[in-house]
């Protein structure tokens, strides 16, 4: 029978090599080991040499099967691998190194909140990581969804939309862009119907960040707007609505520096 560290580092081999599938394989038996092992509810305050570095084999084998999770889009396990690595990213335990995927997963699991419009989650868990790590915004991958959550709050669509569409450098959080950008887009198409009354396609091309106005048209479509003329109508037979200052004010804005800076280019 392999031991454990033998059996984390045939898990790490499979992930570096991305078969997940047989990542999904071993994660079980691995489980099992730690569990025998006392390592699942480990004892962060142990000074045990032994069992400090079997706390680091089980910290990797927890983030191996969080980032599996990613991969293989089941947030559920994400969260419950997630909750394990919380107790040692956070141990007050000296003697525990700190891992260099702490960044990334602490940073995925924000990515996750953001996308499922967790807003107070969100800001729950920056609150706790301001408390416990220093210097958070200068952590490039930290860094990474507190700017697209505060950007998408200030109204700030076209740096989120730039940021997300940049990419990241971590394939893991590229997971999130399609689905991140899509509430920008739906968060944009709902302030503008309550602003306007009539807009060209092409306005609603450069403001909802198409490529074509054909993709703008089949956007509008989808959301029953009526397009005709080639322009599309968000209002049919009604008296203009009263709306807040800020939303027409917002997406003025947006929509006058998207087609400025089209222009420009």
């Amino acid at each position: 029978m392999p031991s454990l560290s033998e059996l984390v580092k045939s898990l790490s081999v499979a992930f570096e090599c991305k078969k997940y599938d047989t990542c999904q394989k071993l994660l079980p038996a691995i489980k099992i080991e730690l569990i025998k092992n006392n390592l699942v509810i480990p004892d962060i305050s142990s000074q045990n040499e032994t069992y400090l570095k079997d706390l680091q084999i089980a910290e990797k084998f927890f983030e191996v099967g969080a980032l599996v999770s990613i991969y293989s889009l089941d947030l559920e396990s994400f969260e419950s691998y997630f909750a394990q690595l919380r107790v040692f990213y956070f141990s007050p335990n000296q003697q525990l190194s700190e891992s260099e995927n702490k960044s990334k997963i602490l940073s995925l699991n924000m990515l996750i909140l953001l996308s499922q419009g967790e807003i107070t989650k969100f800001h729950s868990e920056l609150e706790f990581l301001g408390k416990h790590i220093r210097n958070l915004e200068e952590d490039e991958l930290l860094s990474y969804p507190i700017r697209v959550e505060r950007w998408l709050m200030e109204g700030s669509y076209q740096r989120a939309w730039d940021l997300l569409k940049s990419g990241s450098k971590q394939p893991e959080f590229d997971i999130f862009t399609e689905t991140l950008m899509k509430a920008i887009r739906e968060e944009i198409a709902r302030n503008t119907e309550m602003a306007y009354g009539r807009l060209p396609l092409s306005n609603i091309k450069v403001l909802l960040f198409f490529n074509s106005e054909k993709e703008a048209e089949q956007f509008a479509i989808h959301r029953c707007w009526k397009v005709s003329n080639g322009a599309v109508e968000f209002k049919e037979e009604e008296e203009p609505i009263d709306v807040q200052v800020e939303k027409p004010s917002l997406i003025e804005k947006t929509l006058n520096y998207a087609i400025n800076l089209e222009s420009i280019v």
